[in-house]
């Protein structure tokens, strides 16, 4: 049982893990404004449901599917 409360604000790592790509892409993503961001002083976050809407947006249909 997971005890740690669910983040709403995940760091460039968190996002490259749920993204499944390196930390780098993450932190190009967010400094190019494709992902949105939370800027809390010198610290960059990206909303936990933000990051799902995004992600949602980009589903396609598969292999096949014309872009």
């Amino acid at each position: 049982m997971n005890t740690r409360p669910q983040s709403l604000l995940l760091r460039g790592g968190e996002v490259a893990k749920v993204l499944g790509v390196s930390r780098a892409m993450a932190y190009r993503l967010m400094q190019r404004g494709e992902l949105p961001v939370v800027r809390i002083g010198s610290c960059v976050r990206v909303p936990a449901e933000a990051l799902r809407a995004w992600i949602d947006a980009r589903v396609e249909g598969g292999f096949d599917a014309p872009r």
